[in-house]
């Protein structure tokens, strides 16, 4: 079989890999669609670091040589993690919700590290940099973001308005769980499944939604999370 042809990365030229494709999820993601085993596990995988420069995206080839300066510059050599100096080059792109994708990742490696102050602040993070939400889903997930980040107010806020505008039966399900997480000041990790019952299997249906209004800027992530 012949070889694909030859990537490079954007900023520096080097020789790089193609993006990883995670397998599809099997279990159900969490409420802020973090997806279930067996791509959770692979989370470490999605940002790659390019061997040549320390320039960092899910997809090398795909970054603007523009970028080198950033690269190349003292700020983003301090930044520790992928995903993390991933965040600071989209947001240089002015792309603030992949960098608010790509913080939340980081927020997911600290729950998984078991640093919960971390995971917080960079829940915090996250959330300004997520903006105002384009469609439900993503206000579904800021929903989350800023319940899991302790920021209790603000998520009952965003959920209440959601839940006064029109919204699929899930949705709202989705957003009086929240609620009713809210109420007992739980900022703890649930599964999207547990607001569903019954049945639990059910995939909700943003499973199977394509990224609304996200057709060319936040694809890889969305298809992680949904399973598409």
């Amino acid at each position: 079989m012949a070889a694909g042809p030859a990537l490079a990365c954007g900023v520096c030229g080097a020789a790089c890999r193609a993006g990883f494709v995670a397998p599809p999820p099997e279990l159900a993601p969490d409420l802020d669609f973090r997806p279930g085993e067996p791509t959770r596990s692979t989370l470490g995988r999605w940002v790659q670091t390019c061997r040549g420069c320390g320039a960092c995206a899910p997809e090398l080839a795909r970054l603007p040589g523009r970028l080198r300066e950033v690269v190349e510059g003292d700020a983003y050599r301090a930044v520790r993690g992928a995903a993390l100096r991933w965040a600071m080059l989209a947001e240089a792109q002015g792309e603030a919700g992949l960098a608010s994708d790509a913080v939340l990742q980081a927020a997911w490696a600290a729950d998984d590290a078991g640093d919960d102050a971390a995971a917080r602040g960079l829940r915090v993070r996250a959330a300004a940099l997520a903006g105002e939400p384009a469609t439900v889903q993503d206000g579904l997930r800021l929903v989350d973001v800023l319940r899991r980040a302790g920021m209790a107010e603000a998520a009952r806020a965003r959920a209440e308005a959601l839940l006064a505008g029109l919204l699929e039966e899930t949705d709202g399900a989705l957003l009086r769980y929240q609620l009713g997480l809210l109420d007992g000041g739980d900022a703890g990790r649930h599964l999207l499944s547990s607001a569903l019952r019954p049945p639990a299997q059910r995939p909700h249906v943003t499973q199977n939604r394509a990224a609304p209004g996200k057709p060319v800027g936040r694809p890889g992530l969305w298809r992680r999370l949904l399973g598409g």
